[in-house]
């Protein structure tokens, strides 16, 4: 049988550069389940340090996707939910990165809707893109219901399958009593600065303002209450297809501006 009628010229054309090449990895073609998995944690040393810097304006703004992927080629760690909180309320550290809010940080998160237990993972599809985020739950989480999972950066990469975004966290921490109800405050999460437990007025100086939708998995946004409250706001419902401000990590903190 000739060579000719085993393969079609694609496959032909493959074996030829591997038999050039001398590589026998081009011809094997490993099936998704045989793929080595990503490590959730670059393994890269990101720049860290006490400050924060403005990494994108939000003019012209980046997408979720983007703003990780510009982070990971520079080195970089996007600021969390917390230290952009820190920075926001009770400082004027704010004014030096003023150019990137409405901004998002970077804790992602990931939450089911009102009532419906953890399974395996959580989907959402963002509307604009129809690209699908996948945020697989710990053994441990599962059956878990009105709670929100929270990773943050570093610990965590983006693989990108096709339409799909799977999220690889290494470190996953389980939040508890995430509130149903949107555009009301709340008292934050100590450590990742998350709304949390009943509604209250805003006398509090821990008082965060919640925006959320039916379920979703993204990175969650700061951005102001109407009324005057700087950025208090904690918002988990934009796109990841939006285009928003980035702040980073800098190397050493700044003198506030005036």
């Amino acid at each position: 049988m000739k060579f000719n009628s085993l393969v079609d010229p694609k496959k032909r054309e493959l074996v030829r550069e591997a038999i050039r090449r001398k590589d026998a990895s081009l011809l094997m073609k490993k099936k998704p389940s045989e793929e080595p998995a990503r490590d959730a944690k670059p393994d890269d040393k990101r720049i860290q340090g006490s400050g924060l810097e403005v990494f994108i304006p939000k003019e012209p703004g980046a997408t979720m996707e983007e703003a990780l992927s510009r982070a990971e080629k520079e080195k970089r760690v996007i600021a969390s939910n917390k230290r952009l909180d820190l920075a926001l309320n009770g400082s004027g550290e704010w004014k030096n990165i003023s150019e990137v809010f409405p901004c998002w940080s970077g804790t992602m998160a990931a939450y089911e809707e009102v009532g419906k237990p953890f399974g395996e993972v959580v989907e959402y599809i963002d509307s604009e893109t129809e690209l699908k985020y996948l945020f697989p739950v710990p053994q441990k989480y599962r059956g878990k219901k009105d709670c929100i999972l929270v990773a943050e950066p570093p610990d965590y990469s983006l693989e990108v399958k096709g339409d799909e975004r799977i999220i690889r966290a290494a470190v996953v921490d389980l939040i508890e009593k995430f509130p149903a109800e949107t555009q009301k405050w709340y008292l934050a999460d100590p450590k990742h600065g998350i709304p949390v437990g009943n509604p209250i007025d805003n006398s509090s100086s821990n008082a965060r303002y919640l925006w959320r939708i039916e379920k979703r998995v993204g990175f969650s946004a700061r951005d102001g209450v109407i009324g005057g409250y700087d950025w208090c706001g904690v918002v988990l419902y934009y796109l990841p297809s939006s285009a928003r401000g980035v702040a980073v990590i800098g190397r050493e903190a700044a003198a506030p501006k005036k």
